[in-house]
């Protein structure tokens, strides 16, 4: 499982430099079945997830304020929606930095 082990953990450390870029250039590039190609596209979900919850949150907040059309419930609802998405986002940038470095100490 040492095959290109500072590829795939730059894979998901490249969350801090290049989040959709990196991974998807090595999940095309490597082999097929590779645990390299298997990192990279593991990789890439991870970091696509905040992006599509994003688009999501807007989508809600959007809706939601033109179906009320009131400042407050607008508010009401998007701090909450922020929130769990602040949190769902630190959580995976730290789930990737961690799979990064345990892949980097494999022995």
């Amino acid at each position: 499982m040492n095959e290109h082990r500072i590829l795939r953990a730059l894979c998901y450390i490249s969350v801090l430099f290049a989040p959709f870029l990196f991974p998807l250039i090595v999940w095309i590039v490597t082999d097929k079945g590779s645990a390299t190609q298997s990192d990279a596209k593991t990789a890439l979900w991870l970091h696509i997830i905040p992006f599509l919850m994003t688009i999501c949150i807007f989508f809600l907040v959007g809706v939601a304020g033109l179906a009320s059309n009131s400042v407050h419930f607008t508010a009401f609802f998007s701090v909450p929606l922020m929130i769990v998405f602040f949190v769902v986002d630190l959580g995976l940038v730290i789930y990737n930095l961690y799979k990064g470095i345990k892949i980097l100490a494999e022995a």
